[in-house]
């Protein structure tokens, strides 16, 4: 059988027969290095766009750009919804430059949105006295040291939340109480820095830098984004007007301001572009992507489905009717964050990003700022200045943010990033930070008392008049390693660092039951009546002045006294009655009867009713009849009534009508100079204290 010979194309297109001959491998392009190459990444709601850009001698030329817009909403009002599927269009985008231009991408600087940004104006002094002439060095130096304490007061303001410094404008410098605008080359003592310090959730930065690590890239630089847009619109021979300049993209209208020389303030609205379109959805009933498309067709008219598979065609004219409110609401947000942002109407207004080319906004804007309509600029791609880019890449006002970021990153604003892991887990901090293995712990979320664990509370009680202490344990202190080796709290963290910390453990409080102390299987409480009075008999415990025979726990501070007066002589005994014509429900009863509940003691012949010691009789009185003790330091005669001497307990009821509370609140209790027992019998002679 005949072979075939393969057939190939030529040059003008025909198919012709070739001989079979070996083919040539053609050698792959070697990749570059990106060298000094700005990789700038806008990761927007809408899109991400690349930049590839190198600084020359007249500003900055854009080697490449790429643009891809997110498959699903995973972004909202500038903040990442879904890191997977950000990280995957970043990818696509780095892909395609890398391609085109036959280089490997590695660092990329970004920038940060969010509806959650705050500022906070902020000066710091800064020593130069030692310097011969301040350098620039130093001028930087002193503006890193102003924004490293902007950061300390913003942190002490909001400890309760984890916030990351993203970007700061100087607004002035003084050398010596003297505003000066180059100190450089300059002697004095002390320079002075005010600056303006942009923040926002670490959530937000975390998620921006996780799509782009996912992305293979490293972050090289962090800014913000309305200073990003406004390095590219307003450059510093203009910022001594006050401009404000406001980016309009999909999730989020970025607002910077201008004055002096200087940027003055930032701000940010989370009404954007992506509100007109909503608005187009619920007015054409739509959905999100034929809602942008009938948004952004340049055609006088356009045809779209609705969503009941009904076609419609609608005008320009009629798509610009139906987003008058929407766009007269977006010209209020952007008019009310310009005044908040500028404290007043600005002298000028630069409208950038893609939501500016929205026809009437600019009007719109200069009515509800009462400037002449000539004085509000939108949607020009002349307002990018000091960019040059090939014919092929076309520059308009919405890769203002984007150029921006590489002029910030290129100008040395940018913040770069420490990377340390702490833990196994990434942990990002800026370069103005003296980051140590606390801080470093405090941004990754160990709380301090991980770090220093308390040991267990001691519990103190008094028991039979007995003060009990029992010790908590001790705590395990922390483990922390920094590379593999042992560190403490306060060893500086550095770019690259592995941090482990095995948190510290508490003690354990010390605890003690009532079981722990006393047999309760047989204890048990019964209220009786003794001429009258209604009284608890048993074998129970008095837990501050309450009976308990169950087990329980023992708290701090208990007062525990061990009561026994389970039978009918017990119970007289204690309370200093008369155990003669003795009466036990009625009836004469032995003194070793067991009482019971409910139980009713009374006298056969009551007469007169005995006094009580203690009840009326004063301890300091010196009545003929007792036992002479000395009280506190002063001699006193203590009544006694029968042959029984008193006990420790009857100088109690006698001194106070709330023995338990006395002795929980004394701290010295004793009867010759030791510590006192409830039943101890008190002799003639005897020292008793309590104090």
């Amino acid at each position: 059988m005949e072979q075939k010979k393969p057939r190939t194309k030529t040059s003008s297109g025909k198919t012709s027969a070739k001989s079979a001959a070996p083919r040539k491998s053609t050698p792959r392009r070697t990749k570059r290095q990106q060298g000094d190459t700005i990789f700038a990444l806008d990761i927007g709601t809408r899109t991400v766009v690349g930049v590839l850009a190198e600084r020359s001698k007249d500003g900055y030329k854009v080697i490449d750009m790429e643009t891809a817009a997110h498959e699903s909403r995973s972004m909202t009002d500038g903040q990442i919804e879904d890191i997977e599927a950000v990280a995957a269009v970043v990818k696509s985008v780095k892909t395609a430059l890398e391609r085109r231009q036959s280089v490997k991408l590695q660092r990329v600087n970004i920038a940060a949105a969010g509806r959650a940004l705050k500022t906070l104006r902020h000066s710091s002094s800064y020593d130069v006295s030692e310097k011969r002439v301040i350098s620039a060095e130093d001028i930087r130096a002193a503006e890193l040291e102003a924004v490293r304490t902007a950061e300390e007061q913003f942190t002490g303001e909001n400890g309760d939340s984890s916030f990351y410094c993203v970007g700061h404008s100087v607004i002035s410098l003084e050398l010596d109480g003297y505003k000066v605008n180059k100190p450089e080359g300059h002697r004095g003592n002390t320079l002075t820095t005010e600056v303006i310090a942009a923040f926002l959730p670490a959530y937000v930065v975390e998620s921006l830098c996780a799509a782009v690590d996912i992305a293979g890239l490293e972050t090289a630089g962090l800014t913000l984004e309305p200073i990003a847009a406004i390095n590219a619109v307003v450059p510093k021979e203009l910022r001594l007007i006050n401009i404000a300049m406001c980016d309009i993209g999909a999730g989020t209208s970025d607002v910077a301001a201008s004055r002096d020389g200087s940027i003055v303030a930032y701000g940010m609205a989370t009404v954007a572009g992506d509100e007109i379109t909503e608005a187009l959805m619920k007015q054409l009933l739509v959905d999100f992507s034929e809602a942008e498309r009938v948004k952004t067709c340049p055609d006088p008219q356009t045809e779209y489905t609705d969503i009941l598979l009904t076609k419609h065609a609608i005008t320009s004219e009629q798509v610009a009717e139906l987003l008058r409110p929407a766009e007269e609401d977006l010209a209020r947000t952007i008019c009310d964050e310009i005044i908040r942002a500028n404290g007043e109407a600005p002298q000028a207004v630069f409208l950038v990003g893609g939501g500016s080319r929205l026809k009437g906004l600019p009007e719109l804007v200069a009515k509800g700022l009462g400037l002449p309509p000539e004085r509000v600029a939108a949607g020009s791609k002349e307002m990018i200045r000091g960019i040059c880019a090939p014919k092929n890449i076309e520059i308009g006002a919405e890769h203002a943010t984007p150029l921006g970021i590489a002029i910030t990153a290129s100008e040395g604003l940018k913040y770069d990033f420490t990377t340390i892991t702490l833990n196994g887990r990434k942990i990002r901090a800026l370069d103005t930070r003296r980051l140590t293995v606390f801080e470093l712990c405090n941004l990754g979320g160990i709380k301090p008392e991980q770090l220093m664990a308390r040991s267990g509370k001691s519990l103190t009680f008094t028991l039979d008049g007995e003060k009990i202490l029992l010790r908590g344990t001790p705590s395990v202190p922390a483990e922390i390693t920094l590379n593999g080796r042992e560190c403490t709290l306060n060893t500086p963290a550095r770019k690259g660092d592995e941090v482990n910390v095995v948190p510290a453990k508490p003690g354990e409080d010390a605890a003690a039951l009532l079981s722990d102390y006393f047999d309760l299987s047989g204890m048990y409480a019964a209220e009786v009546t003794l001429s009258g009075r209604t009284l608890t008999a048993g074998d129970y415990l008095l837990v501050n002045g309450k009976p308990i025979c169950a087990d329980a726990d023992i708290e701090n501070g208990d007062v525990i006294l061990h009561i026994n007066r389970r039978t009918l002589g017990d119970l007289l005994s204690e309370e200093g009655e008369s155990t003669e014509r003795v009466l036990l429900n009625g009836s004469p009863s032995e003194l070793s009867a067991a009482l019971s509940a409910g139980d009713e003691i009374s006298f056969s012949d009551p007469g007169e009713e005995t006094e009580r010691p203690g009840k009326t009789t004063d301890i300091r009185s010196n009545e003929p009849d007792g036992i002479s003790i000395v009280f506190n330091g002063s001699p006193a005669v203590f009544p006694v009534q029968g042959d029984k001497p008193p006990i420790f307990l009857d100088i109690l009821a006698v001194f106070s009508d709330d023995p338990t509370r006395l002795l929980s609140n004394a701290k010295n209790v004793t009867v010759n100079g030791k510590i006192a027992r409830l039943d101890e019998t008190i002799h003639d002679g005897d020292s008793i204290v309590i104090e």
